[in-house]
């Protein structure tokens, strides 16, 4: 009898552990897909999306689109980076024809190659 407890026990907690992941990777798909960056998401794709957003949070430097962009362009000191873009805000945002041309800019800007 006491094996058959033990058995039955295991497999209730086995069951609760499915069944909490279910759960989980259902409401991490559903929220993750409207506002998280996946690693394969694009640095180009996501200046695309989020293009209003980043120049927002550049005019104040800081923000955590800004923060996720610095990351997407490997730079190991979001912080910095996001410091270091608004004070170059015009130079990096004016003149844009495109959403991706700021990526461009941003590389070629000395200042921000250490963000």
């Amino acid at each position: 009898m006491n094996q058959i407890t033990k058995l039955l026990a295991l497999f209730t907690i086995s069951a609760s552990i499915t069944a909490c992941t279910g759960i989980t990777d259902v409401t991490s798909s559903t929220s993750s897909t409207v506002d998280a960056v996946t690693p394969d998401v694009t640095v180009n794709e996501f200046v695309n999306k989020r293009f209003v957003a980043i120049r927002n949070e550049a005019a104040k430097g800081s923000g955590e689109n800004l923060i996720a962009l610095a990351e997407l362009m490997g730079k190991s000191d979001g912080h910095a980076f996001a410091k270091n873009i608004k004070t170059n805000f015009d130079e990096i945002f004016g003149d844009v024809q495109s959403p991706t041309d700021i990526i461009a800019k941003i590389e070629a800007h000395s200042d921000l190659a250490r963000g």
